[in-house]
């Protein structure tokens, strides 16, 4: 999926750890006061003409019916690909790398570069992040900790968060069990009576919204569905896939809520309706829809011997299940009935609390329910929403004990650094209804966009939150207590793009999803360089103390190798998504100067840069020609030959004279043209043609057409995605693509699903798996000085493996 954010709190610049050590306060409020934009939610970047990781492919010549952006169908498309992934991976006559050139030390491996944390992150006290955290489950006396990440799977500590382990990295060696392949998480419950049993629901509900609405903003805020829900019950060694009717494949979790009293009765949230899980055949369970319609809450509570189960569905009201689960009728009367967006529930004995968002992403209120009668909105109420992003976060959890202390969390503060917005009321009765007491804000030492918080079974000293940022503990919420990091070896962050230092394969800067820009040097441990939503990054291949990255529309410079960076932007664009592609010419030590030249594109423009971004020139920026959709791919042959791929699948080729560019559109040569049209996400340059005229192209987006790659060879095109039957790709999304410049022949495609690997141009196709989890791969590279196939992964950091 992509990213950029749902829109820019963190769009403002901070500068690195040492200068942020010497920078007034005065002057960072300046620089955030003269960069932030307008926040407006998850869709605050989008605009109608926008393509989306769902749009659809068509074949060249045919008329699109509606939109760019289509919703993702609910369909068993991903399971079905899982299943032919896992057949491709556990053949064993599948093809393995050829050997090109003299192969390096080491075997054919995958490695994890990191981020297993990030150090420095954008909270206040720069606490270190780890990814986004949708779901924790916390054992009996806080020790044994479960997070359930966005795009990296379940990790689970045993020491109260201050390590962690990752649990679905290897759940590949049974090509039946699709659960292993399940590492997008939206919901997490545990067993109190053994930690061991955990289900998880696969799908993440807090981005279901954009599907909803039609959109997914490609490597921008990537949204991702699942295989339905999984379980283990040995603490994660082994994972279970159970059956869902109708089928929750291509559907997210929102909640899950375990009965106290009954481990096996679970209700589930989704964005296809209420579940409930029962008792099948063969000692087997299924969940099967209780009700129809998006639900974005479930909750549980004990009073007595009685259990009741409350629900939310999304827009509407509350629900109430008094029989396990089973059936379910309208919690209370006088609920609000207008402007009503996401619900939050929350129960203890007979109190109900439901944390309402308006349908604009605001807070539109509190309210509360003593058993039965009418609901009671609670006056008073702080914003927790000045990002306007209810749709993406908001929680809500009661003290345990004490049903008037409660916490809610939305996404961000109001003031730099922009963390985390988790307020503590104290409720009282006011009249006849309710009101906030005191709102005591705890959160500022937690990242931005709280998801989920969760007490300690039973233990008010003990307040979980998951976020953008991972995880983070307060162990004194009721007094002054903030949060604390706990994210050592949480290593779930969602990469987007990275650049290498040209002879040090040590030193990487990554683009991270809400965490900024982050730089190792040596090391899985990473440390935040920028703010914001992290994309495109550039070392300058000739002199790497000079680095750019762009941010949120702009592009920033650093002249310490990306220790640091100017608090003024070089380039100020608005970009359209995050993704806004920067790119320089390819490696080239015997010319220097080309290693200034950057180009960027946004919009159906090219701006080149030839001093590496301190001037923009308007006689270098390049329009192109008629309606070809927005600049989503860039790739440079040469100093002189630029290549661009667009959202629409136009494709062009821009040759420089001078200081003159001419820019011809080849998607639609006659002699064979471009088979498809829709989303281009990356172009790789075939360096097996001397006059740099053939080119690879990928394309993601939704298609019948299983033909994801292309080659054109300087006239026409031709599908390069394997045969028909046999060793091919799959019909998923492809995010990436890079020929290995010293052995052409051998080209790298990275997908949704896994990185592949063709040693004939495309001809034919193998899964690259050993080691690498299966999270969405955004970007590969291969390191221009040595024998390295770098992957980033939008889930679980950068990986890297030896080539031949």
């Amino acid at each position: 999926m992509p990213i950029k954010r749902n829109g820019n709190k963190k769009s403002t610049k901070r500068t690195g750890a040492s200068a942020r050590k010497t920078a007034s306060r005065a002057n960072r409020s300046k620089a955030a006061a003269r960069i932030q934009r307008d926040e407006q939610g998850p869709l605050g970047w989008l605009k109608p003409d926008w393509d989306s990781a769902a749009s659809p492919l068509i074949a060249r010549g045919a008329a699109r019916t509606g939109p760019h952006t289509t919703p993702v169908p609910s369909t068993t498309n991903w399971r079905d690909v899982l299943v032919e992934y896992r057949k491709r991976k556990h053949s064993p006559a599948r093809a393995r790398l050829a050997a090109p050139a003299p192969v390096v030390p080491g075997g054919q491996n995958w490695l994890s570069l990191g981020p297993t944390v990030v150090l420095n992150g954008q909270t206040v006290g720069n606490q270190p992040v780890g990814g986004r955290v949708s779901g924790i489950a916390v054992g009996p006396g806080g020790q044994i900790v479960y997070a359930a990440s966005a795009n990296g799977g379940v990790f689970r500590s045993d020491d109260g968060a201050t390590s962690w382990r990752a649990l679905m990295d290897g759940l590949d060696d049974d090509p039946t069990n699709f659960a292993s392949a399940s590492v997008i998480c939206g919901a997490i419950a545990l067993d109190p009576a053994d930690t061991n049993r955990v289900y998880v629901g696969t799908g993440e509900g807090d981005t279901d919204y954009m599907f909803r609405m039609g959109w997914r903003v490609v490597n921008a805020l990537p949204a991702y569905r699942g295989i339905g829900p999984v379980r283990t019950d040995d603490g994660g060694s082994k994972w279970i896939l159970e059956t869902s009717n109708p089928d929750l494949s291509g559907e997210s979790f929102f909640a899950l809520a375990l009965d106290p009293t009954n481990r096996e009765n679970v209700v589930g949230a989704t964005s296809n309706g209420l579940y409930h899980r029962v008792a099948s055949s063969g000692a087997k369970f299924t969940w099967n829809q209780v009700r129809p319609g998006v639900h974005s809450s479930v909750a549980v509570t004990q009073s007595g011997t009685a259990v009741h189960f409350y629900a939310a569905e999304w827009g509407k009201q509350v629900l109430q299940s008094n029989d396990g689960g089973k059936t379910w009728a309208t919690a209370g009367s006088g609920f609000p009935a207008a402007n009503v967006g996401r619900i939050e529930v929350a129960a203890a004995g007979n109190v109900i609390y439901a944390f309402v968002a308006s349908t604009k992403g605001g807070v539109l209120g509190l309210y509360r329910l003593d058993g039965t009668g009418a609901w009671k909105k609670i006056s008073g109420v702080p914003n927790v929403l000045y990002g306007s992003q209810g749709d993406y976060d908001l929680s809500i959890s009661i003290s345990p004990g004490d049903p008037n202390t409660v916490y809610i969390g939305g996404d961000r503060t109001n003031a730099y650094p922009y963390s985390g917005n988790i307020q503590r009321l104290a409720i009282q009765a006011s009249g006849a209804n309710y009101k906030v007491k005191t709102a005591t804000q705890i959160g500022t030492s937690a990242h931005a966009d709280v998801h989920t918080l969760v007490h300690s079974p039973g233990d008010h000293d003990e307040l979980w939150c998951g976020c953008d940022g991972g995880v983070f503990l307060n162990r004194n919420p009721r007094g002054s207590g903030q949060f604390a990091s706990q994210n050592s070896g949480l290593s779930c962050l969602c990469t987007n793009f990275f650049a290498q230092h040209p002879t040090d394969p040590s030193i990487l800067i990554a683009g991270l999803q809400d965490n900024g820009t982050a730089r190792t040097v040596s090391g899985p441990i990473w440390t935040h360089v920028q703010d914001g939503d992290g994309g495109y990054c550039i070392v300058n291949w000739a002199n790497p103390s000079r680095v750019l990255v762009y941010m949120n529309g702009y592009v920033f410079a650093s002249t310490d190798g990306g220790a640091t960076f100017a608090q003024n932007p070089v380039l100020n664009q608005q970009g359209a998504t995050m993704t806004v592609p920067v790119v320089s010419p390819p490696y080239d030590p015997a010319n220097p100067a080309n290693a200034n030249i950057v180009a960027l594109g946004e919009g159906s423009n090219v701006f080149i840069s030839p001093d590496f971004g301190t001037t923009w020139p308007a006689n270098q920026k390049l329009s192109l020609p008629g309606t070809p959709g927005d600049v989503f791919a860039l790739t440079f042959a040469s100093a002189a030959r630029l290549f661009i791929g667009t959202t629409t699948g136009a494709v062009f080729r821009a040759d420089r004279s001078g200081s003159t560019w001419k820019v011809v559109q080849i998607d639609n040569v006659a002699a064979g043209p471009l088979g498809l049209q829709g989303l281009i996400t990356d172009i790789a340059v075939d360096w097996g043609d001397a006059s740099r005229s053939s080119v690879f192209v990928s394309f993601g987006g939704q298609s019948s057409d299983r033909h994801r790659v292309w080659r054109f060879d300087g006239t026409k095109w031709a599908a390069r995605s394997g045969p028909d039957v046999g060793p091919n790709l799959l019909n998923v999304e492809h995010n990436a693509i890079v020929v290995d410049p010293a052995a052409p022949a051998n080209v790298y495609a990275a997908a949704d699903i896994g990185v592949w690997h063709s040693a004939d141009s495309g001809m034919t196709w193998a899964t690259m798996e050993n080691g690498l989890p299966e999270s969405p791969v955004y970007d590969i590279l291969i390191h221009p000085t040595q024998r390295l196939l770098r992957a980033a992964t939008h889930g679980r950091g950068v990986y890297e493996i030896a080539l031949p």
